[in-house]
């Protein structure tokens, strides 16, 4: 499963709508609870953790990205 198709479960969108850029501003309805939705959602499909603090600081899908990737977890 790519990082896109995670996005596009989550947020009910086509998994091609999704760029690193996409955040709560442009994503219509990325709200808190489907923020936390979509993280424990990611965590799942990659069989990773987030902490508090890297939750905290992720408001892209680039962000969630970079994180992954510090985890080294390949999220295509």
């Amino acid at each position: 499963m790519t990082l896109a198709e995670v996005f596009a479960e989550v947020f009910e969108e086509p998994a091609d709508s999704f760029t690193d850029e996409s955040d709560q501003q442009s994503v219509l309805n990325w709200t808190s609870m489907r923020h936390v939705a979509l993280l424990v959602r990611i965590e799942k499909a990659f069989g990773t953790r987030f902490t508090n603090a890297e939750m905290a600081t992720m408001r892209s899908m680039g962000d969630i990205r970079e994180a992954l990737t510090r985890k080294g977890v390949q999220a295509a």
